[in-house]
C-alpha cells in the first residue's frame, strides 16, 4: 500500500524533474544549481558523443549547462512519463525526454537538433528536499537536425563573452 509520504516523495521528484527542464530553458542557473547535490555523477555517454561519465561539481555543472545552452536562441526540454522508485532516502527516477535547441545560422546550414531519449536520475533527500546525485542522458532515437549545432551555439556564446 502506497502511503501519504510516498506520494508526496513522488510529487516532489516530479517536480524536480519539471524544474531541471525549466530551469535550461529559462537558463535560471540559480534554480538549477538548487536542484543538485554537491557532487553530481554526470553521464552523457550516449548523448554528447561519448563523453565519459565523470563526477562533477554542482556549481561546475551549472556552468557547463550555462555554456552549453546560452549560444542557443532557444531550447526545450519537455520530459513525461515519470517511472520513480523509492527506497527510503534514496530514489530513482527515469522520465522520457525530447529536447530541442535551436541556433541562428547560415542559409543551408542546419539549425536545430533534437534529442530524443530519457533522462535516468538518482535522487537523495536531504533536509527535507530531493536533490539529483547522478543524471544520465539517454539518447535512444537518432537525431533530429544536427548535432553540429553544439559547435555553432558554443561558438555564438564565446563571442559575447
Amino acid at each position: 500500500m502506497t502511503t501519504l509520504e510516498e506520494l508526496a516523495d513522488r510529487a516532489a521528484i516530479a517536480d524536480v524533474v519539471a524544474a531541471l527542464a525549466h530551469s535550461q530553458d529559462d537558463r535560471d542557473w540559480a534554480a538549477l544549481r538548487r536542484l543538485l547535490a554537491d557532487e553530481v555523477l554526470l553521464d552523457l555517454s550516449t548523448h554528447h558523443f561519448g563523453t565519459p561519465p565523470a563526477t562533477t561539481a554542482a556549481t561546475d555543472l551549472v556552468a557547463l549547462a550555462s555554456s552549453t545552452l546560452t549560444g542557443f536562441d532557444c531550447t526545450h526540454h519537455a520530459a513525461s512519463n515519470l517511472e520513480v522508485r523509492l527506497s527510503g532516502d534514496d530514489a530513482e527516477c527515469r522520465a522520457h525526454v525530447v529536447a530541442y535547441h535551436h541556433v541562428p545560422a547560415d542559409p543551408g546550414v542546419v539549425d536545430h537538433c533534437t534529442m530524443r531519449g530519457y533522462w535516468q536520475l538518482k535522487l537523495h533527500k536531504h533536509g527535507g528536499r530531493w536533490l539529483v546525485t547522478h543524471w544520465a542522458v539517454r539518447r535512444t532515437c537518432p537525431w533530429e537536425g544536427s548535432p553540429d549545432v553544439y559547435a555553432l551555439a558554443a561558438q555564438r556564446s564565446a563571442s559575447t563573452t
